[in-house]
């Protein structure tokens, strides 16, 4: 493993983007407008994160996109010391949630304006969004 920093011949490489895909895309065009947009099926109603073609319930193909509550609470979390890729490198260490949030889903985001010595099981939270390019724009969450 190389130990050489980036310069400006040897910059960071780019930062790993999602890649909308037809049944994400309301998903990222929400956060992009500041909007929690969750995909529910319109057979059984039941909420579902990540967008998918398929109700894993009752399989059904029908679904739509709702707008839904910001607010959640922490469900576990993790430190992370050590990139999992090197453009993570100069933010470590990092901390990434798993929240359960009001809206009957869970999300993975990074925590943001948080010590790791205040983190605690339950702690609210809310969804919060920082743009990575013109396109794409991020979840995140932060103490609500």
């Amino acid at each position: 493993m190389s130990t050489v920093a980036p310069t400006a011949e040897r910059p960071l490489p780019d930062r790993p983007l999602p890649r909308p895909t037809r049944e994400s895309q309301p998903f990222w065009d929400g956060v992009r407008e500041g909007k929690f947009m969750i995909q529910h099926c319109t057979a059984c109603g039941r909420p579902r994160d990540y967008p998918q073609p398929v109700c894993p319930h009752c399989w059904s193909m029908e679904s739509d996109f709702r707008e839904a509550p910001l607010t959640g609470r922490v469900h576990s979390w993790t430190v992370c010391h050590h990139a999992s890729n090197f453009a993570f490198k100069a933010a470590t260490p990092y901390i990434v949630v798993l929240a359960d949030m009001d809206a009957g889903v869970r999300v993975n985001a990074p925590l943001h304006g948080v010590s790791e010595a205040d983190l605690r099981i339950g702690l609210p939270v809310r969804l919060s969004f920082e743009a990575a390019t013109p396109e794409i724009t991020l979840p995140c969450l932060v103490a609500a």
